[in-house]
C-alpha cells in the first residue's frame, strides 16, 4: 500500500510540473476523442546553448506534442529548431506557420495529430 501511494504522489507531482511547464507555451492546435486528448503546442524565444556551440542566446523555435487523458498529461515530445538571427529582432511577431517547414511533419500545423 506504501508502495502505491508512493506511485500516485509521483505521477501527480510529475502531472503537477507539466502543466506548470506548459502554460508557458501556447497551444496551437487541439483536438479532443472522448477522455483522450492531443495538442500541439509552441513556444518562441531566446535560448541559451552550451559555450562550445555559442556563447550567446540564440533564437528558437520548440514545438510541443502533448497527450492528455483526463485532461493530465500523459505524455509529451518536443522538437526544437533554430531560427534565423534575423528573428531575434521579431520574436513575438513570428507567426506558427513561417518557419513550419523546418519540423517534422507530426509537428507541423497543417498536420493530423499523431
Amino acid at each position: 500500500m506504501l508502495i502505491a501511494t508512493f506511485i500516485v504522489l509521483g505521477l501527480l507531482a510529475r502531472a503537477l510540473y507539466l502543466a506548470h511547464w506548459l502554460r508557458q507555451t501556447i497551444c496551437i492546435r487541439s483536438a479532443r476523442s472522448g477522455l483522450w486528448g492531443v495538442e500541439l503546442r509552441r513556444r518562441v524565444g531566446m535560448q541559451r546553448l552550451p559555450c562550445h556551440v555559442s556563447e550567446y542566446p540564440v533564437p528558437r523555435e520548440e514545438r510541443i506534442l502533448v497527450n492528455r487523458v483526463l485532461g493530465l498529461v500523459l505524455w509529451h515530445r518536443e522538437v526544437s529548431v533554430a531560427l534565423p538571427d534575423s528573428a531575434s529582432e521579431h520574436l513575438n511577431a513570428v507567426g506558427p506557420q513561417e518557419f513550419d517547414g523546418q519540423f517534422p511533419a507530426w509537428l507541423r500545423v497543417g498536420s493530423k495529430p499523431a
